[in-house]
């Protein structure tokens, strides 16, 4: 807990970004989650081990709920959240469990840059929530094959 909420509890003093900067900023991180699901997805389909489905399959619960959240904050701030629709499901096929893992430490660096920003109270909350899920579906996918 950082000394700024320690003082202010619930509110928040000083000077945050704007909703056009958050919407710039939260829009990237929507399109590489985007494009992990995607991976996930594609990965789950070629793989034959249906532990590796199992496990595919409750983190892809969790990751469509998180970047609901994400869309939901950029609405919220009046901008249009990316979407995916010019990702493919084919563009996906061959995806490898290296290719997840770069996807998902590209998403990590992005948390780790944004949590450096003076983001709303309520965007700061979602993106910790949003990075701690992350990081149990980078540990839940480990070794994948």
């Amino acid at each position: 807990m950082g000394i700024k909420d320690i003082f202010l509890k619930q509110g928040w003093a000083g000077k945050t970004i704007g909703r056009q900067e958050t919407i710039e900023r939260l829009n990237p991180i929507i399109r590489s989650a985007n494009e992990l699901m995607q991976r996930l997805g594609a990965f789950a389909a070629e793989s034959s081990d249906q532990d590796v489905k199992t496990r595919i399959e409750a983190a892809l619960r969790t990751h469509r709920m998180d970047i609901g959240k994400l869309c939901e904050t950029v609405l919220s701030c009046g901008g249009i959240a990316y979407s995916g629709t010019d990702l493919s499901p084919s563009d996906f096929a061959g995806t490898t469990s290296a290719d997840i893992v770069l996807n998902e430490n590209t998403i990590s660096d992005m948390f780790a840059a944004e949590s450096k920003i003076e983001h709303q109270m309520r965007t700061r909350a979602i993106l910790g929530v949003l990075q701690e899920n992350q990081r149990a579906r980078k540990n839940s996918l480990r070794n994948l094959g």
